[in-house]
């Protein structure tokens, strides 16, 4: 086969319009088609671009039949996708570990409730010295490896990040079945918090403090919702890297409001990891002061998806 007959396999293999194909290159959609039908052959750094792009070996672009199974075709499996894995997971871990340590707290303050006196006191300090760890924790999670991502997509060209077909079909044949799954978790999750309370108020289920009842309670509900949150969070951000689901893309980097976002959500956080230590530690407040931390989840889900659709917007234009 000839290059144009190669790159017009690939670039349908692949579904990439000659549009997309061109902005990815830096050329126009004209030099695409006429590469295409054999009227134009791209300059050497366009060719080894395409290479990278669709990795394959030159001389394998230039001379080889690409339509049947050889030598030429180099594994897909790419450095970005690796490196996507390791970061959606470092991200999720950082979520989880802030939602898991409330869970602890509240659940020092049931224990708490149930004693009196000085150790009362201490268990109460007890849940507030976790929360600082466990958030500290999962600070050094979202700024090591935050920083991390923003370094490999800076040495990475566009066309270094690409996402090879296959692993983008099968990460969208299962992302819809996972998503569901988790949201009905959430709702599974909200519904076990409510019969238990409903429960105990009715005396059904019999405790000698209902306060302390109601603090594990709600310790076991933010402990299921720390893992169900976590898998949404690492589902998400694969989903944005690999552009969606069943084709391949090319990563994009994170424009200017992605980035704003990331540091609002991070102010946001910390805004709310302070209130609740101050509801804590001078007004005793523990158990209430855990939904600061929910409140600031539903602000940052609320700008992120005021930013998405801003980059998709502006995407569009």
């Amino acid at each position: 086969m000839s290059f144009n007959d190669n790159l017009h396999y690939l670039r349908k293999k692949n579904k990439i319009t000659q549009e997309e194909l061109a902005d990815r290159l830096g050329v126009s959609r004209q030099s695409v088609s006429k590469w295409e039908t054999g009227e134009a052959y791209p300059e050497t750094e366009k060719l080894l671009l395409l290479c990278d792009m669709f990795g394959v070996t030159l001389d394998g672009l230039m001379r080889g039949d690409l339509t049947e199974d050889s030598e030429s075709v180099v594994s897909c499996e790419c450095g970005y996708e690796k490196h996507i894995k390791r970061f959606s997971t470092a991200m999720a871990v950082g979520v989880f570990l802030i939602l898991f340590g409330v869970a602890v707290c509240v659940g020092l303050s049931g224990y708490a409730a149930t004693l009196s006196g000085q150790e009362a006191k201490i268990a109460s300090a007890i849940g507030g010295i976790a929360v600082v760890f466990f958030v500290a924790a999962a600070l050094f999670f979202f700024v090591y490896f935050g920083m991390s991502n923003e370094k490999f997509l800076k040495e990475h060209t566009q066309t270094d990040n690409v996402i090879s077909e296959e692993t983008s079909k099968k990460f969208g044949s299962r992302f819809n079945a996972v998503m569901a799954g988790l949201v009905s978790g959430i709702l599974l999750d909200v519904v076990f918090l409510a019969v238990m309370c409903v429960l105990t108020d009715a005396q059904i289920i019999k405790t000698e403090n209902t306060d302390s009842a109601y603090c594990y309670y709600t310790a076991v509900f933010l402990a299921v919702l720390s893992f169900i949150v976590a898998g949404l969070v690492c589902n998400g951000i694969k989903f944005t890297a690999y552009g969606g689901a069943g084709t391949a893309k090319t990563a994009r980097k994170p424009s200017r409001l992605a980035k704003l976002k990331d540091a609002v959500c991070g102010a946001v956080m910390l805004a709310a990891t302070a209130l609740f230590l101050v509801l804590g530690f001078v007004w005793g407040l523990w158990h209430p002061g855990w939904v600061a931390f929910v409140a600031g989840g539903i602000i940052c889900a609320v700008i992120g998806t005021i930013v998405e659709a801003s980059d998709d917007g502006d995407k569009n234009d």
